[in-house]
């Protein structure tokens, strides 16, 4: 199967949080537009053990901003556990 050009996003930037456990990716849509993606890491544990583990998703997609400054600048102040992270060189 080909991908759909209309559909087609770019990955700008990922902001992390201290922990590594959530992460928001700053995507550029194919009009130009960009939204946030946050996610966190999720790991099932049954009997002692892991049987899954990944990223999800922790809303859909989140805001539609002009540029990716103002996408990063939304998330950090919308994520409180961005707010103190070393990791979102904006």
């Amino acid at each position: 199967m080909r991908p759909d050009p209309a559909n087609a996003e770019e990955t700008v930037k990922v902001l992390e949080a201290n922990d590594r456990l959530k992460r928001v990716w700053i995507v550029q849509r194919s009009d130009g537009v960009y939204v946030l993606r946050p996610e966190e890491w999720y790991q099932d544990v049954f009997e002692g053990e892991i049987v899954a583990e990944g990223w999800k998703p922790i809303y859909g997609n989140f805001g539609l901003f002009g540029s990716a400054d103002l996408a990063g600048s939304e998330a950090i102040a919308s994520f409180e556990w961005l707010l103190h992270s070393s990791r979102t060189n904006i």
